[in-house]
C-alpha cells in the first residue's frame, strides 16, 4: 500500500519545543513529533539554515518511522512504500536533491520514500551561545551511551590532551538510554575534566500515534547524524560515528536477512550517501566513522585508556532489546545477552572480566528458574541461533564478497578489508563460544 504522508509546519512554543503534525491520507490517522529544541537553539542561530532542514527532516523521518508499523502497512512484509512532504526553508535546494534524498532514506531503512519539498514558515528566536562553547573544539563525537562511542571518546581523550572535543547525544523519552549518557559523562568528566564538553541529550519522540508504534528505529542513526551536524556547523567540525566495523557492515547471517532487510544505520555506503548530501547542501562537516576496520573486540582490546575503560565498562549498553523482558532468565539486568549487539558485546570483552548483567547467557555455571535457557526457544532466540547457524558455514573469502556486494558496500577500495574484518569477526565470536558455551552451542557452530 503506497501511503501519502504530510508533515504539517511545525511550530515551536514558549520553551522551546518544536511540534509538527504527521497525517497518512490512507490511514485517516495521525501523530505528532515532538522536538526539546531548547539545547540546540543557539547552535541554529549560528548555523546554515540547510543544517537546520537537514536536522528538522531527520526529526521527520524518525517520527514516520515510528508511526507507521512496517510488518502491518509494507508491501511485502517488510519496505513500507511512502510519499512524504517534507517543510523545509530551501524547498529550490532540497528539490535538486530529492533523489540523493530518496536514496539515502530507502537504503537507510529498507523501505520506498518519495519525498517532496514545500516552504517551511517558522521562525526559530534567536539564542546566544555559551561561553563553554566558544572554545575551539577538534571534533565532534555521537555519544549513544553505548560502549563503541564511550570506547570513541576515550581514545580522542587520551591521544590528546591539548584539545577538545565536543560530545553529542539523544534520546526518546520511550526508548531512553539517557541515563547511561550522563553517568558515562559524569565519569568521563571526572577523568577528564577538561578535555570535552557536550551538548545535553536532545529529545525527540512521538507524543502521540493514532496508529501501534513500529518496533524498529533504522532511521536514528539519521537524527544522530543531523544532531551533530547542526551543532559542528558553527566551527565547520569534523563529525566522528564511533562504531565497530563488524555492526556496520552488518553481514547478513542468513539469507533472508540479506539487502533491505538489513540493518543498514551506519553501514560504510549510508555515510557516504550522508557526505554526498551534506556536499549538495553546501554544508562543510564531514562524516567519517574511523572504527569502520576494526571489531568490536579490537576496539575493545586496542583502547588507548584500557584500564579505566574496565572500571565503567558496566555502565554501558549494548542491548538492541533491553525493553523486551518476557523471556529473560533474570529480568532485573540491563542487558537481553541474546540478541546481536549482546552477542557481539560478550564476545570483544572476553579478555578483560565483563561486569555486564546479562538476562540470558550461554556460560557454564548460568543459573535461573529454567531446566533449559529459553530464548533457544523464543522469538528472541533467533538472532542467537542463526549466529551459531552462520558461524557452522564454510565461508571462502569470495561467499563473503559476494554477500558484501549484495548488501550494499560500493567502496571496493575496501571491499577486501570488509572481507578480513568479517573472518575475525567470526574468529573472535568462536572464540567466545568455544569459551563460554556447553558441547551443544559448540557443535551447532561447527568447533567441535
Amino acid at each position: 500500500m503506497k501511503l501519502n504522508i504530510s508533515v504539517g509546519t511545525p511550530t515551536i512554543d514558549s520553551d522551546s519545543k518544536i511540534s509538527a503534525n504527521i497525517s497518512c491520507i490512507e490511514l485517516e490517522a495521525s501523530s505528532k513529533v515532538e522536538i526539546d529544541f531548547i539545547n540546540l537553539l543557539p547552535f541554529a542561530s549560528m548555523a546554515n539554515k540547510n543544517a537546520v532542514d537537514l536536522f528538522l527532516i531527520a526529526s521527520f523521518v524518525y517520527g514516520i518511522d515510528r508511526f507507521i508499523d512496517r510488518h502491518t502497512y509494507s508491501t511485502d512484509g517488510w519496505s513500507r512504500e511512502l510519499v512524504v512532504t517534507f517543510p523545509v526553508y530551501n524547498p529550490q535546494l532540497w528539490s535538486k536533491l530529492t533523489d540523493k534524498t530518496e536514496q539515502l532514506l530507502s537504503f537507510l531503512t529498507g523501505d520506498y520514500w518519495t519525498v517532496k519539498f514545500i516552504s517551511n514558515d517558522l521562525i526559530l528566536p534567536t539564542s546566544e551561545i555559551g561561553e563553554i562553547y566558544k572554545a575551539p573544539f577538534s571534533q565532534v563525537n555521537l555519544f549513544s551511551g553505548g560502549l563503541d562511542s564511550l570506547i570513541g571518546a576515550l581514545n580522542f581523550l587520551k591521544l590528546n590532551p591539548n584539545e577538545k572535543l565536543l560530545l553529542v547525544s539523544h534520546f526518546d523519552p520511550h526508548i531512553s538510554a539517557r541515563q547511561e549518557q550522563i553517568k558515562l559523562r559524569e565519569k568521563l568528566g571526572e577523568r577528564y575534566p577538561v578535555g570535552f564538553n557536550f551538548i545535553p541529550s536532545i529529545s525527540v519522540s512521538l507524543a502521540y500515534s493514532q496508529l501501534e508504534k513500529e518496533k524498529t528505529f533504522r532511521s536514528r542513526s539519521l537524527l544522530f547524524i543531523s544532531i551533530a551536524v547542526l551543532v559542528a556547523d558553527y566551527q565547520r567540525l569534523p563529525v566522528i560515528v564511533p562504531e565497530n566495523g563488524t555492526v556496520s557492515l552488518n553481514f547478513p547471517l542468513s539469507a533472508s536477512r540479506r539487502s533491505a532487510c538489513s540493518t543498514r544505520t551506519t553501514h560504510p555506503t549510508f555515510l557516504q550517501y550522508a557526505r554526498e548530501l551534506l556536499n549538495g547542501l553546501r554544508l562543510n562537516s564531514s562524516v567519517e566513522n574511523i572504527y569502520d576496520l576494526k571489531t568490536k573486540g579490537e576496539m575493545v582490546n586496542e583502547c588507548e585508556d584500557l584500564d579505566f575503560l574496565k572500571t565503567i565498562v558496566a555502565i554501558s549498553n549494548s542491548c538492541g532489546k533491553r525493553g523486551h523482558r518476557a523471556n529473560w532468565t533474570h529480568t532485573d539486568k540491563d542487558h537481553c545477552g541474546v540478541c546481536m549487539p549482546c552477542i557481539y558485546r560478550q564476545a570483544a570483552l572476553q579478555r578483560i572480566v565483563d561486569p555486564t548483567g546479562y538476562g540470558n547467557s550461554i556460560k557454564k555455571g548460568f543459573t535461573g528458574r529454567h531446566n533449559q535457557t529459553p530464548f533457544l526457544l523464543s522469538k528472541q532466540g533467533q538472532d542467537f541461533n542463526a549466529c551459531l547457524d552462520f558461524l557452522k558455514k564454510d565461508l571462502s573469502d569470495n561467499d563473503i564478497r559476494g554477500e558484501l556486494l549484495i548488501n550494499g558496500v560500493k567502496d571496493l577500495t575496501k571491499l577486501d578489508g570488509y572481507v578480513e574484518l568479517v573472518k575475525r569477526t567470526r574468529i573472535e565470536l568462536k572464540e567466545w563460544i568455544e569459551k563460554a558455551g556447553n558441547n551443544n552451542l559448540k557443535q551447532k557452530a561447527g568447533i567441535v
